[in-house]
């Protein structure tokens, strides 16, 4: 597909993605004002956050997590000066990703460690990183999607591949074991190892 070389249209693009992360990370909260406006007002504020600890526990994991994968993203698109069809799908696909998180968060506030909801979650997750690595992969092989001055080398792939490989391992070990299910995100502290080791094998 060829490249739409258009800054306009780059620039919208990002602009629309940003507005989505924005969005997607401010939905996170409503649950949690909902939460609020219908407790009692007798009702001790420390006993509120008690009774829903797994709902707040829940909004915060996501919010790292929609961070963190808006932070590869941002990185990434620093480095692209164009974009074609194949990149804007997955651009959108990714977008999706995110936009579901707020829901599947929701899902494991009220559904707990429930393989299904552990599978939502984490495969959610898993899809979303899986699109930076292919959006990784796309900058890195397309010489027309990069700025001016970016060479192949400058894309580094192993940290998206890495949080991917580790999310898909998580995704198994989460549904597969349910006294594992959300603690297999533990695993992405093995992502500076897993880094190092893909460095060896792929070059620059």
């Amino acid at each position: 597909m060829p490249s739409v070389r258009t800054d306009r249209g780059l620039d919208r693009l990002v602009t629309f993605l940003d507005a989505v992360v924005a969005i997607a990370i401010t939905l996170l909260v409503l649950p949690l004002i909902d939460l609020l406006a219908g407790a009692e007002a007798a009702q001790d504020v420390g006993a509120l956050l008690g009774d829903h600890l797994a709902q707040f526990g829940s909004f915060a994991l996501s919010f790292v997590v929609i961070a963190r994968l808006w932070v590869a993203h941002h990185a990434l698109t620093e480095r692209v000066g164009a974009y074609d069809g194949l990149f804007l799908l997955v651009n959108l696909s990714w977008a999706f990703t995110v936009v579901v998180l707020p829901f599947v968060t929701q899902v494991t506030a009220v559904y707990g460690s429930e393989r299904l909801a552990v599978g939502m979650y984490v495969g959610t997750v898993t899809a979303s990183s899986a699109c930076v690595s292919v959006l990784s992969v796309l900058v890195r092989r397309r010489a027309a999607l990069r700025r001016e001055g970016v060479a192949a080398g400058d894309v580094r792939l192993e940290a998206s591949v890495a949080t991917t490989g580790l999310l898909v391992v998580a995704l198994v070990l989460g549904v597969a074991f349910p006294a594992v299910n959300y603690y297999a995100f533990f695993l992405l502290f093995l992502d500076r190892p897993a880094v190092r080791l893909l460095r060896r094998r792929v070059p620059r």
